[in-house]
């Protein structure tokens, strides 16, 4: 038995709507994160940068999978101009720039380590395979 290749996946597939749901949950928990204080946030992981990192790669690759007709680029894109955005809300509540500065690196860092692959992927898929001696 062969996968016909013709076929696609429906918009209203299982994993589509998880995949949508996903991506709108974490882009919540990401904004409720930046306004809640912070001892009302939970400590998943021993590092703050750490954890602003693997949030955006977790959404990042949400985001990915919710939307599989965009561009990797545009998913950047968005992702990069929406960490810009809360942290630039974060500076007008007060933090150091430093610190901010230091969010935004990590932020943009969880993104590319989550969308990078893609691009490699599909750049490798572009060489045909070499004939075999």
């Amino acid at each position: 038995m062969t996968l016909e290749t013709s076929t696609s996946y429906p918009d209203t597939g299982l994993l589509a709507v998880a995949a949508r749901l996903a991506f709108g949950l974490t882009a919540l928990a990401i904004v409720l994160a930046v306004i809640a204080p912070g001892w009302l946030l939970p400590k998943v992981l021993h590092s703050h940068y750490l954890e602003h990192f693997a949030a955006y790669y977790i959404a990042a690759v949400a985001g990915a999978a919710a939307m599989p007709r965009i561009q990797i680029r545009r998913i950047g894109i968005g992702y990069a101009l929406f960490a810009l955005g809360l942290e630039g809300l974060q500076l007008a509540r007060g933090i150091p720039h430093m610190q901010a500065w230091n969010n935004a690196v990590a932020d943009l860092g969880g993104v590319a380590a989550a969308l990078f692959p893609v691009v490699v992927e599909r750049f490798r898929a572009r060489f045909a395979p070499r004939p075999k001696a």
